[in-house]
């Protein structure tokens, strides 16, 4: 019973009430929390909402249209909405935060949107962001406003704080527009930004802003006027169309000048606007004496100063003598400190003759005036004086007088020459009792060459004369043919004589001048005798000075006597050449063949001629060296040696050349034994010596290259050459023959490959299919194990070329078979001809740096497709 008792005993629960908050609810009130936030922080980046009202909704898009201030995005418009009275459009916009400092009660909003006129293009940054609204604060402290009425424009008094602002005057706006320039001087220093009508709508008042760098140009006596569009004028001397300039003619422009000194302005100074440049009153009146039959207009004609337009004739009138021209002119206020009394005014007349024309196009316009301007106290009154006249007066020139029984057809015009080159010309062609008198002006450079003793004579003209010294035929230059010339000997001394003879020919002026005061002798030594005998003339320059006296034989030489006048031994100085002059000259070559006889006594009687020649050897120890002929004197300068290795083909008359033209010659060619090579003695022409003989100095042998890319030195097809590049050390005369140019100066590197492939010297190497370098050298490494390639990089891409670079063989062409076909890939033709290599730099995150001279690469045989998509960014350094 008892245990039946036990077994049913019941025992209940412990349950215990938990008193804190249960787990579950953390996430909920998390929820709660970031939505609050949430709410708040989109209020709080709401910024302040406004209210902007405009006359249409055009370029207005809700969500997309931004508001700017200065370029940096202030708000957003959210709606658009049209007001109650259906008279225009408003939206509702949220100005960030920190933007809302600019919202005062003198804010103003305007749109933003390309517009393009006469006077320009605006609102370009709207064609790529879309249009926006500008907001424009003020400078002053206002307060807080959320309605505004948007502005039609952008506000006019935008650029009335950039430099100094002034306003002008005028009856009309006259073509004026908004971003009209202001020009000085054709230098556009403002512009337009504003205009009005006055408060009686009688004038209209137009505000322009100076640039800060040309404020000091506008003083209280400047002076504006229109130079819109295009003005004209027709009269007895035609019509006159006059236009300032393309931006003028289509947007309008003002012109401004400040005549003599002014005082600075302030801000906003009222100026009047005039409609063109006479009823400005700009030009300072003076007076100017004219020539006769001056041709000026009497209306316009211009007064220049260096090509420039200084002023300009307005009336022409007879003095109350009635005995003079009296030219009434206007000159522009900012050249008012040249007229003083010691500028001149020159006459510049048309001249048209067969030595020239000058001043064409006074012919249809008339003449016109140059100021030269003097020194001396301010003047009003001058006289014009013509250009001949001026250069007497201004010493610029040197005048003689020449006298003759003829005037051998000479007039003004013609040109006094001095070896051919001009120095003067003749003014002036009179007679003066029996005599024809010439007036000549020599211009200064030249004066030192008028002497006492000069001769002149007359050049301009063919002329044939047989003499002892044989026929001289002579005919000058066709302008010289036409117009006729005279040239001139200097001699004596350096005093001016009061006039001078003019001869009719050379030979007469040499006749007249002839003296026989005695002779000097020289001896002149030679390997073999001359075709001459005693008697022969000496010649300079077919002009007979001398003759041979005698000659002897002494030991391996033959010695020539040969005695000079006097008058003609200052022709003989340390740099004189001797050759013999006997017989007809020619010279056959592949530009054609040139026959030069000698005077007719020289053929018959043998001759030597006479010269100055810089570098030439011309003395054989104590005597003088004489030549077998001119052109072996002539190349007769600085001989040098060049060692060529192996077979040059060079042989005796190959011609040396610097830039294609040719400096000397090989003279000789000796084989070298024992070193293989061969010695080659050239000749360069005395004129380069100085200049090609020097250390430094780089020869080599051009070879003829054929390819799709051009054609080079296609001339060594048929005979060799030899190139040189000229050295800045000092003289020397054993150089290097090599068989290449030499090398660009580039960044090295080292490319290394399994097999060679089609890769030679010369190779080009690639990048983007164009050629920035090429292969130096191909050689097996040191163990043989693999070919070592060097290249070398032009140094303008040698950045291009960076540490993780990679180079493939883009020579020839790749075909692979498949299943799918064949797939053929080549480079370009050019490629498949003269081979190539190309590289390329991965695209990576980071540029790697350029690669270091001397780097070595591993050279691949194909590339990757990827390798070949590359397109990395490299910046030039």
């Amino acid at each position: 019973m008892s245990n039946s008792t036990s077994s049913q005993q019941s025992y209940s629960p412990d349950v215990k009430r938990n008193r804190g908050i249960s787990p579950l609810w953390i996430l909920p009130i998390l929820t709660m929390v970031l939505a609050g936030w949430l709410v708040f922080k989109a209020i709080h980046d709401a910024g302040q909402r406004v209210e902007i009202h405009f006359s249409d909704a055009q370029g207005l898009i809700a969500g997309r249209t931004t508001i700017r201030y200065q370029g940096l995005e202030v708000g957003m418009v959210r709606d658009i909405n049209l007001s109650d009275d259906l008279e225009s459009i408003y939206v509702e916009a949220d100005i960030y935060p920190e933007a809302t400092k600019l919202l005062t009660d003198k804010t103003r909003f305007w749109m933003v949107k390309p517009t393009a006129s006469l006077s320009g293009i605006s609102g370009l940054d709207a064609l790529v962001s879309g249009n926006y609204i500008a907001i424009q604060p003020s400078s002053e402290s206002g307060n807080l406003q959320t309605k505004f009425v948007a502005l039609d424009r952008a506000p006019a008094d935008l650029l009335a704080n950039q430099g100094l602002n002034i306003t002008l005057k005028a009856r009309d706006l006259g073509g004026i527009s908004i971003g009209s320039q202001i020009l000085y001087r054709k230098i556009p220093i403002g512009e337009v930004y504003n205009y009005q009508l006055d408060n009686e709508s009688k004038n209209v008042l137009i505000q322009a802003s100076i640039k800060d760098e040309y404020r000091h140009i506008i003083t209280d006596e400047s002076r504006f006027w229109n130079v819109s569009g295009i003005g004209a004028s027709v009269g007895f001397s035609g019509v006159d169309i006059r236009l300032e300039s393309l931006t003028a003619l289509i947007g309008g422009s003002i012109a401004v000048d400040s005549p003599d000194r002014g005082l600075p302005v302030e801000e906003n100074k009222l100026f009047k606007l005039y409609p063109d440049l006479k009823t400005a009153g700009r030009g300072i009146p003076i007076k100017i004496s004219l020539p006769d039959d001056n041709k000026i207009s009497p209306s316009g004609a211009p007064i220049m100063y260096r090509g420039i337009e200084v002023g300009q004739i307005t009336d022409l009138e007879l003095n109350q003598e009635r005995n003079s021209i009296i030219a009434s002119a206007a000159i522009q206020p900012a050249f008012s400190d040249m007229l003083t009394e010691g500028s001149r005014f020159v006459l510049e007349e048309a001249d048209v003759s067969l030595s020239g024309v000058e001043n064409l196009t006074n012919l249809i316009k008339g003449n016109f005036l140059t100021l030269v301007p003097g020194e001396g106290d301010k003047a009003r009154r001058f006289t014009a004086i013509r250009k001949n006249e001026f250069k007497k007066q201004q010493a610029q020139s040197v005048a003689l007088e020449l006298y003759a029984d003829n005037s051998f057809g000479l007039d003004s015009g013609a040109n006094v020459l001095y070896r051919g080159v001009s120095v003067g010309e003749v003014t002036k062609t009179t007679l003066a009792a029996d005599k024809v008198r010439f007036d000549l002006l020599i211009d200064k450079r030249y004066q030192n060459l008028i002497r006492s003793n000069n001769r002149f004579y007359v050049t301009g003209s063919a002329s044939a004369q047989l003499t002892e010294s044989g026929l001289n035929i002579s005919v000058p230059p066709a302008k010289q043919l036409l117009t006729g010339s005279i040239s001139f000997v200097s001699e004596g001394s350096n005093k001016a004589a009061e006039h001078y003879q003019l001869y009719q020919n050379k030979s007469l002026a040499e006749l007249a001048n002839y003296n026989q005061s005695g002779s000097q002798r020289i001896t002149l030594a030679a390997d073999e005798l001359p075709p001459v005998s005693k008697g022969s003339p000496l010649l300079y320059r077919n002009l007979k000075v001398g003759s041979v006296a005698d000659y002897r034989l002494v030991s391996d030489q033959v010695l020539v006597t040969i005695s000079i006048e006097n008058q003609y031994k200052h022709l003989l100085n340390n740099q004189t050449v001797f050759w013999n002059r006997s017989g007809v000259e020619v010279d056959a070559s592949l530009a054609g063949i040139s026959v030069k006889a000698a005077p007719l006594k020289t053929l018959l009687q043998g001759g030597i001629a006479f010269d100055t020649m810089s570098g030439v050897e011309n003395k054989d120890g104590d005597y003088w060296k004489l030549y077998d002929n001119f052109k072996q004197a002539r190349k007769a300068g600085v001989e040098i040696t060049l060692i060529a290795h192996g077979d040059s083909k060079v042989t005796v008359g190959t011609p040396i050349q610097y830039n294609s033209v040719k400096i000397g010659e090989i003279s000789d060619v000796i084989p070298d034994f024992s070193t293989h090579d061969v010695e080659l003695k050239a000749r360069i022409l005395p004129e380069y010596a100085e200049h090609v003989a020097r250390q430094g100095a780089y020869f080599w042998l051009p070879q003829a290259e054929l390819g799709l890319s051009g054609v080079k030195n296609i001339e060594n097809l048929l005979s060799q050459s030899i190139n040189v590049l000229v050295g800045e050390g000092d003289m020397a005369d054993h150089f290097t023959l090599h068989s290449k140019p030499l090398q660009t100066q580039g960044r090295h590197f080292i490319l290394q490959s399994e097999a060679r492939g089609s890769i030679n010297e010369g190779t080009p190497i690639l990048y983007r299919e164009m050629e920035v370098g090429e292969v130096v050298s191909v050689q097996l490494g040191e163990f043989a194990d693999r070919v070592i390639t060097e290249i070398v990089i032009d140094p303008q891409y040698a950045y291009l070329v960076r540490q993780n670079s990679v180079f493939w063989n883009s020579s020839g062409v790749d075909v692979s078979i498949g299943l799918t076909g064949a797939d053929i890939k080549s480079g370009t033709v050019d490629s498949l001809l003269r081979g190539g290599i190309t590289f390329a730099t991965p695209e990576s995150g980071q540029l790697q740096p350029m690669a270091k001279a001397k780097q070595s690469f591993l050279l691949h045989q194909a590339p990757e497709a990827a390798w070949k998509k590359w397109r990395t960014a490299i910046p030039k350094p």
